[in-house]
């Protein structure tokens, strides 16, 4: 296979010579004047009603992702509140010096 590397004039220049400068497409007389009024006249209007359920639907969304968001944090400040109680409970029974033994033979003891 040839490969051959002509700048763009070289090209412009075999081309035009090979197949003429004529463009073989036409368009009708005034064909671009009237052109935007006839294809913006072929768009379907978007109806007002359709953004407004798109604007509820995107709130609904919003909502629900706070709601979420809102619950996950306040199960997170549950479970830190009950591991600070659990601490304090450790630190008040390492304090009084009570071994777990103690309290197995005391939660076990029968009357």
């Amino acid at each position: 296979m040839k490969t051959t590397n002509y700048n763009t004039e070289e090209l412009e220049a075999k081309l035009f010579e090979r197949f003429g400068q004529e463009t073989p497409f036409k368009v009708p007389e005034g064909y671009f004047e009237g052109l935007t009024d006839r294809v913006m006249s072929r768009v379907p209007r978007r109806k007002h009603r359709n953004l407004v359920w798109r604007w509820a639907a995107a709130a609904v969304l919003v909502g629900c992702v706070a709601a979420g968001g809102w619950m996950l944090e306040s199960r997170h400040n549950v479970q830190v509140a009950e591991a600070e109680d659990i601490q304090y409970i450790e630190d008040a029974l390492d304090y009084s010096m009570i071994d777990n033994m103690s309290i197995a033979s005391y939660l076990t003891e029968a009357e």
